[in-house]
């Protein structure tokens, strides 16, 4: 339990020296001596108070005692004052503390006075007791407190001053001592000991770093300012958990000030010269407003200052009103953000789930098309291969082709030499062997193999020619003849090329365009063992010595009978083997496959949109190597070659693209050096190349004995209609054309999205602001109305001023 605190010359010794606030007066030595030895010998009380059982002693000060009692009629507990001193005690300030309790008991937030016995022996007063100790007591024990907590104790703190002030008296000495708790934490003004008037022109000590700095002057008269500073400095108190510009080198200085007036000057001077209070309050859940009200509070300049406690009332009910609509305003300001993150999130979910399906489509639609395109290609290049087939029919039925060719063969001083060279054992031994080597070089002069060479130059020259417009293109690289034993008769070339280069006399019976089948021999293969093919036949790609460039070779088989030369393939073959062959090489770029771009100009080969590609189809190491290439045919036509190098799909993407499926292909000749414009991701669809096969029983037996297929008994094979080449056609389009009006329809939407998004955000913080300073405008009209309606306390401020 305890109770209000005497006056400053009357404070109780039990408190602890370290726990009390610093006062501005002082007892004299033999009034403290006093106080202790009615502190020490107090067993009884000074005298008897009617209507009231005196239980305990509490405490004493310099003009008397305070026990704790209770009253008989209602048992509530009290608290008596009794002045035993007469001697030095300014008794008009004594009754004028007990005359304003009177006057302001009627308040819930000021000590109650229940009795007086002023003309008793000694003096005495009755008032009311607080059970639940002092604010200091609770600051002391607790510490910082929570902001809350701080201003609902600050707002009944000023409510009780605020009721004094109307009463028109000034306390003078607010400080967390002279504050009482009741049991329900509410406060309770006391110690009234400084009070004075709002008229009174009499000064009046306070505590330091509680008392406003024009206070702490002799020659100051009362002011309702400051009450105010003292209530910052409580609300402070509470916040920081220590009294503002309080610190040991500030406390050091006052006790080496000397005299009371050297003090206060002190004390005047350092706080004008302190950084503002709310400057040093560190705590960040301390909101904005309530920074501003404390610091107002505690301005060192009165005008400054607040001029009334009622000020700060109405402050604290704006803060409240802001606070309280707080959630509103974040919801009206969260809420729109909140719907357009929805609007944007379900926007961006629809213009992606849109785009996506669009690019399916669009993709699904591309690669059907690729894939018809693809088609075209391979049936493209068919009806080429097949032009190229019939072309060397007709080359070889010729009728001066004819005849000189069996002058070669069948020539008195030719056919012994062509003989020679076919005794060798191997290929390779026919290169090596001196009678094979001479018989080269005779074979090489010999007039009926210049005949032949000079007709079959004149015959290449036609196909070197440049096309007319609108037809068809048929180039050959070479053109040759081979006897029946693989020994090139005679060969002609695009080009002029030296003596030592020239095949005439060489052995290539290994090769696939002698044998028809899709892999040459080995060069070491006995020679005797070989027999030539028996139908026209298309042989796999090969590379040039020369020009590294891919090509492929047209061959068919020659019979000699006396009425000429007989071409497989027209008519039904002899059983016998073919006495010569035929053969005309085709440079796979001279092929006329799909090159243009998606604009249509045929020129556009840097950065194509659409291409078609020729690729290798055996199985083995070369399976995916790209033989025909746009960028082949630029370099080419540049004088360049990229074919020094190999460029392959891989298997895995090659099995993908047979089996139908849309992959997501990249060039593997966007690596090569020239090959930027065939970066990125295409859609491709891959087609083989198949060439129309004999129809009759014999004529596919020959074929399915070329190609290494077993023969059943009597010759019965099925009779396929299509022979299928070692040739892929892979058709490729850019897949960012296709995917073009999806991303630009992509981007027009997210474009749209963001200025209609940024349009409504705009709309929504104007509108915000629009009501937040309305908002603010009826808050300070609020506040300023009940100012101006209270003239009584603009009297008792003018009053305290003058």
């Amino acid at each position: 339990m305890n109770m209000p605190p005497p006056s400053p010359d009357s404070e109780p010794p039990r408190q602890p020296e370290a726990s009390r606030e610093p006062m501005t007066e002082s007892q004299t030595i033999g009034g403290q001596a006093a106080a202790r030895r009615l502190s020490l010998g107090a067993t009884m009380p000074p005298a008897e108070v009617p209507g009231v059982r005196l239980q305990r002693f509490l405490g004493s000060g310099a003009f008397g005692q305070v026990w704790v009692g209770r009253d008989i009629n209602t048992g509530r507990g009290v608290a008596v004052k009794f002045y035993l001193h007469r001697g030095g005690v300014n008794w008009s300030l004594l009754s004028r503390e007990v005359k304003n309790l009177v006057q302001l008991s009627a308040d819930r937030h000021v000590v109650q006075v229940l009795e007086v016995g002023w003309d008793a022996d000694p003096p005495y007063y009755v008032m009311e007791l607080i059970e639940g100790g002092s604010l200091e007591d609770m600051l002391v024990r607790r510490g910082r407190l929570p902001v809350a907590e701080a201003v609902d104790l600050f707002r009944k703190i000023l409510i009780g001053l605020n009721h004094c002030h109307g009463k028109g008296v000034l306390h003078c000495d607010i400080k967390p001592a002279n504050i009482l708790l009741a049991a329900d934490n509410e406060p309770r003004l006391a110690d009234f000991g400084q009070s004075r008037m709002s008229h009174d022109q009499t000064p009046a000590m306070g505590t330091l770093f509680y008392m406003a700095p024009e206070q702490a002057d002799f020659q100051s008269s009362p002011d309702a300012r400051w009450d105010v500073y003292a209530a910052g400095a409580i609300l402070f108190r509470m916040l920081a958990g220590s009294a503002p510009h309080r610190d040991q080198a500030l406390l050091s200085q006052l006790d080496t000030a000397g005299s009371l007036p050297g003090r206060l000057a002190r004390y005047r001077e350092a706080i004008a010269l302190a950084p503002p209070a709310a400057e040093q309050l560190s705590r960040r859940d301390v909101d904005r407003s309530l920074r501003k009200i404390m610091q107002r509070c505690l301005e060192v300049d009165p005008e400054s200052r607040y001029s009334n406690v009622q000020q700060i009332l109405d402050d604290l009910t704006v803060r409240d009103k802001a606070r309280s609509r707080r959630p509103l305003m974040l919801l009206g300001i969260v809420g729109p953000l909140l719907l357009l993150l929805a609007t944007c999130f379900f926007g961006a979910r629809s213009i992606d789930l849109a785009t996506r399906t669009a690019t399916r489509e669009l993709r699904t639609e591309a690669f059907g098309s690729n894939q018809f395109a693809a088609r075209l290609a391979a049936q493209t290049l068919e009806t080429e291969i097949q032009r190229y087939f019939d072309l060397v029919h007709e080359e070889a039925q010729r009728e001066t082709f004819e005849t000189l060719l069996a002058d070669l063969i069948q020539g008195e001083t030719s056919k012994p030499v062509l003989d020679r060279i076919a005794s060798s054992a191997t290929p390779v031994d026919a290169l090596v062997r001196e009678d094979a080597l001479a018989a080269r070089d005779i074979l090489l002069e010999h007039p009926a193999q210049l005949r032949l060479d000079e007709y079959l130059s004149e015959r290449l020259a036609q196909y070197r020619q440049p096309s007319e417009p609108g037809k068809p293109r048929q180039r050959l690289a070479t053109m040759f003849v081979t006897d029946g034993a693989g020994t090139i008769m005679t060969i002609v070339y695009g080009k002029s090329v030296p003596r030592a280069q020239n095949s005439v006399g060489r052995n290539f019976a290994y090769r696939t365009y002698f044998t028809g089948r899709k892999d040459d021999y080995p060069s070491t293969i006995p020679m005797d063992s070989v027999s030539p093919l028996r139908h026209t036949h298309l042989s796999s790609a090969f590379q040039s010595t020369a020009t590294k460039m891919w090509k492929v070779a047209i061959s068919t088989p020659l019979w000699l009978e006396e009425s000429g030369v007989i071409v497989s393939g027209r008519r039904e073959t002899p059983d016998r083997d073919p006495d010569a062959v035929f053969v005309a090489t085709i440079n796979l770029g001279d092929f006329q496959l799909l090159q243009r771009s998606r604009s249509g100009d045929e020129s556009d080969t840097a950065n194509p949109s659409q291409v078609a590609v020729l690729v290798e189809a055996r199985e083995g190491d070369l399976r995916g190597t790209v033989l025909q290439h746009p960028l082949m045919d630029q370099l080419r036509e540049e004088g360049q070659t990229v074919s020094d190098k190999s460029y392959q799909v891989d298997g895995a993407t090659m099995d993908r693209l047979l089996e139908g499926g849309d992959v997501g292909y990249r060039d593997p000749m966007a690596v090569a050096s020239e090959g930027n414009g065939f970066g990125g991701e295409w859609i491709a669809a891959m087609e083989p190349v198949t060439l129309p096969r004999p129809t009759t029983a014999a004529g596919a037996a020959d074929v399915a004995e070329d190609h290494g297929e077993e023969v059943v008994s009597g010759g019965q094979l099925p009779i396929p209609s299509v022979e299928q080449t070692d040739l892929l056609v892979l058709v490729q389009y850019r897949l960012s054309e296709v995917l073009g009006p999806v991303a630009e329809l992509r981007r027009s939407l997210l474009f749209e999205g963001a200025f209609a998004i940024v349009s409504i955000l705009a709309m929504t913080l104007f509108l915000w602001w629009v009501v937040r300073r309305v908002t603010t405008q009826d808050e300070r009209r609020a506040a300023e109305e009940p100012q101006a309606s209270s003239p009584p306390q603009e009297r008792i401020e003018t009053m305290t001023l003058g």
